[in-house]
């Protein structure tokens, strides 16, 4: 009798927990996830399009998210941080392109550039369809439909993002379906900030030699060839640029903690955006499936064919 009772007293200090938290203004509503044995503490916001807002590990912060507060959607409507990027990551220039010889305008929230940046489930409501927490790992799936009344984009889909827990990685599964009755272009892309104590002493690292040329819209143009090698140490580098890389898989190393981003070939390139925002505190480093503008210039773009399914999924370890 007391050696059950003592297992099962570790086995709850062991275990991942997820909680839920309802505030005043239903945007700041959080699910944490946490485990005390393993020093692990997250954060999503459904109702800000299922985003990410805080992973740390060790009491070391990860992920720089936005805090709970009106200051903090402030910050997330310019800075988009950790948001979901659907059907079109990054920029469509002048938010117009033609699919299957129809042409479709998108409304443009780059007003300073006229782009339609970033797609738009970034501030869209999702639904928790489904929690699970054991001792090995924790799963929470989020859920948003849309029935094809989005402005320049009128195709109704399902996505599914699923985030699951474990000792020391962080997988996002998103599972997109086709609700509607004509094929629709489309592509994925995570926007994380991670944060680093000393940026010019931390290091980015993956395979890759070319890049996007950028015109004065932040539009790729041609490919390039990278001015630096990798490892870089990034000292005082300015990056705001689009990378055609050779393997799924980027590595960033501070001085406190080091993390990988493993993420789904679903082409023959993989496309990483990369930025440092002039507070020089944390780097953008954003996996994608498909370059900037690929509704226009087709790199990367996927389509889905009505009621059928696209998987991708990302792999964070730290």
């Amino acid at each position: 009798m007391q050696i059950d009772y003592l297992k099962k007293t570790i086995a709850q200090k062991i275990m991942f927990k997820i909680t839920t938290t309802q505030n005043q203004n239903s945007l700041l509503n959080e699910v944490t996830i946490t485990n005390k044995y393993l020093n692990i503490k997250s954060t999503i916001y459904p109702n800000l399009g299922a985003s990410l807002q805080k992973l740390t590990k060790n009491s070391i912060e990860i992920i720089d998210g936005i805090t709970n507060d009106e200051k903090g959607l402030e910050l997330y409507k310019n800075k988009f941080n950790s948001s979901f990027l659907f059907p079109s990551p990054n920029r469509i220039d002048d938010g117009k392109y033609t699919f299957n010889n129809k042409t479709y305008q998108l409304a443009c929230n780059e007003t300073a550039l006229n782009n339609s940046l970033h797609g738009h489930i970034f501030n869209k409501r999702f639904k928790i369809i489904k929690t699970e927490a054991t001792e090995e790992n924790a799963e929470i799936t989020l859920s948003y439909s849309n029935n094809g009344d989005t402005i320049g984009f009128p195709f109704a889909y399902k996505i599914d993002i699923t985030y699951t827990y474990t000792k020391n990685n962080l997988a996002i599964s998103f599972n997109v379906v086709n609700n509607s009755n004509e094929e629709f272009p489309f592509g994925l892309g995570w926007h994380p900030y991670f944060k680093s104590t000393n940026l010019s002493k931390s290091i980015l690292n993956f395979d890759g030699t070319k890049k996007y040329n950028l015109n004065e819209k932040m539009i790729p143009q041609n490919e390039i060839q990278i001015p630096f090698k990798t490892p870089l140490t990034i000292e005082d580098t300015f990056l705001d640029d689009c990378f055609l890389i050779e393997k799924n898989q980027t590595i960033f190393k501070t001085p406190d903690y080091e993390i990988t981003l493993d993420f789904a070939c679903t082409s023959n390139e993989n496309y990483l955006q990369c930025y440092t925002p002039n507070t020089r505190d944390c780097i953008a480093i954003e996996p994608m499936t498909c370059a900037p503008n690929s509704f226009n210039n087709k790199r990367g773009l996927l389509t889905l064919i009505p009621k059928e399914s696209f998987d991708w999924q990302i792999n964070l370890k730290f």
